[in-house]
């Protein structure tokens, strides 16, 4: 008996240590499979930063205007020409002189202006040339304006001939330009356009005879008083004053007369002041309270310059009593001069 039972003991412990096996087997094959460790990846290398275009250095403003002078469409040779001008640039001034023989009448017109803003002298001849020789009336005319920005008088003798232009915009040009630089030699040519059928024309030729202090043209400017056109008897009241011409004061006195535009009146007893004479001066009272601002400005002009103590009693009166701080500044000008001319009379 004690054989058999330790038989079958062995064989209980055989089964059980088959089914712990068996179940630990099992276990094994349910547990996940261990992952192979990572290799280990190297930094990537830091990608370099992608290259910016460095900024294209500004062309020079100048040299761009030249390269526009030399192009093939005219509209932008002439926005050259206008660039440089507008520049100010003296070094441009080569490039323009050749835009004035370009083919374009555009482009010379525009260089020819350009040349004046920089009053480049070295282009007075090629000026002149121009004002006399160009086919195109605005080349001409703006020919003569930029030579009353270049201030030579060698072109004296062109802008005398450019009277006779037959074009009235190149003519009033030429007069504007002999009336700046007071090119008295063209005073008898100047005195002939008195008698043209153009009443601005003899507006301003009376105003560059004015300007050329001529006493020769005084008896002509005198009778231009009588001028049917009344901003031409403007003008001639202001040139007498301006020459000046005393001989002229017997006509001023007569336009005085209350019957006159007041803006003539006042014109006269201006100019009559600018003539030392106080002729003028009631006339110059009567408007010291005109609502037209430029017509109380010519009166106040007057009492401060020929005006006596009743003057300037008068004006500190009137000074006392504005409210208009525009007004009392004008009073406050005209008492202050008075002042000092009637003080320095005195001594």
């Amino acid at each position: 008996m004690l054989k058999f039972k330790g038989m079958k003991t062995t064989k209980t412990v055989a089964v059980l240590a088959v089914f712990i096996l068996a179940q630990a087997l099992t276990l094994c094959a349910q547990a996940p499979a261990a992952k192979p460790a990572a290799k280990k990846q190297a930094p990537a290398a830091a990608k370099p930063a992608p290259k910016t275009a460095a900024p294209a250095a500004p062309q020079d403003p100048l040299e761009a205007a030249k390269v526009k002078l030399k192009s093939k469409d005219a509209s932008e040779r002439r926005q050259g020409a206008d660039m440089i001008g507008q520049s100010r640039n003296p070094k441009g001034a080569q490039a323009l002189m050749g835009a004035l023989s370009d083919d374009s009448p555009r482009v010379r017109q525009a260089a020819a202006d350009a040349l004046g803003l920089l009053s480049w002298r070295e282009a007075s001849p090629k000026l002149s040339e121009l004002l006399l020789k160009d086919k195109d009336a605005s080349v001409r005319q703006q020919a003569a304006i930029s030579l009353s920005l270049i201030m030579d008088q060698g072109a004296g003798p062109s802008l005398a001939k450019a009277l006779g232009d037959s074009e009235p915009s190149v003519r009033y040009a030429a007069l504007h330009t002999i009336s700046v630089l007071k090119y008295a030699p063209a005073e008898e040519q100047v005195r002939e356009l008195l008698d043209s059928g153009d009443s601005t024309l003899r507006r301003s030729a009376i105003a560059a005879l004015g300007q050329l202090q001529s006493k020769k043209s005084g008896p002509a400017i005198v009778a231009a008083l009588k001028d049917a056109d009344p901003l031409v008897t403007a003008e001639a009241i202001r040139a007498i004053g301006v020459i000046p011409y005393a001989e002229g004061a017997a006509e001023l006195v007569k336009i005085l007369d209350a019957g006159r535009q007041p803006a003539l009146r006042m014109e006269a007893a201006l100019a009559l002041s600018k003539l030392g004479r106080n002729d003028g001066l009631l006339t110059a009272y009567e408007f010291l309270k005109s609502p037209e601002l430029s017509i109380r400005s010519q009166a106040m002009t007057v009492v401060g310059d020929v005006g006596d103590a009743r003057s300037l009693q008068l004006i500190e009166e009137m000074y006392v009593a504005e409210q208009d701080p525009a007004n009392k500044s004008m009073l406050d000008f005209t008492r202050q001069r008075l002042q000092a001319r009637l003080k320095t009379a005195t001594k």
